[in-house]
């Protein structure tokens, strides 16, 4: 469904200017207000997990991220590329 999503921006001429999709989940009872975002890259094909630490400092739960990569790995093509991760700090949805 993402991709389709995508795929109509790109139709719709937006594609030059398309870098993201996030989807966003928060974190459930004794979770502390935790988000973590699925970060697709479309132009890459893959996806990578974002997890910003809550509070105001541009802090992310390294460990969170790794994890997530592990858990997801045979379902996604997740982003093997570490430096690709680039953080998304005020994204909508997060």
């Amino acid at each position: 469904d993402l991709h389709a999503v995508n795929t109509l921006l790109q139709d719709g001429g937006f594609g030059p200017h398309l870098l993201c999709s996030l989807i966003g989940f928060r974190g459930g009872e004794g979770a502390e207000g935790r988000s973590l975002a699925l970060v697709y890259l479309y132009k890459r094909g893959t996806f990578y997990p974002f997890a910003p630490l809550p509070g105001d400092a541009e802090k992310r739960d390294n460990q969170l991220e790794l994890q997530v990569r592990g858990a997801l790995g045979d379902d996604l093509r997740v982003e093997k590329d570490l430096s690709r991760w680039f953080p998304v700090w005020g994204a909508p949805g997060l």
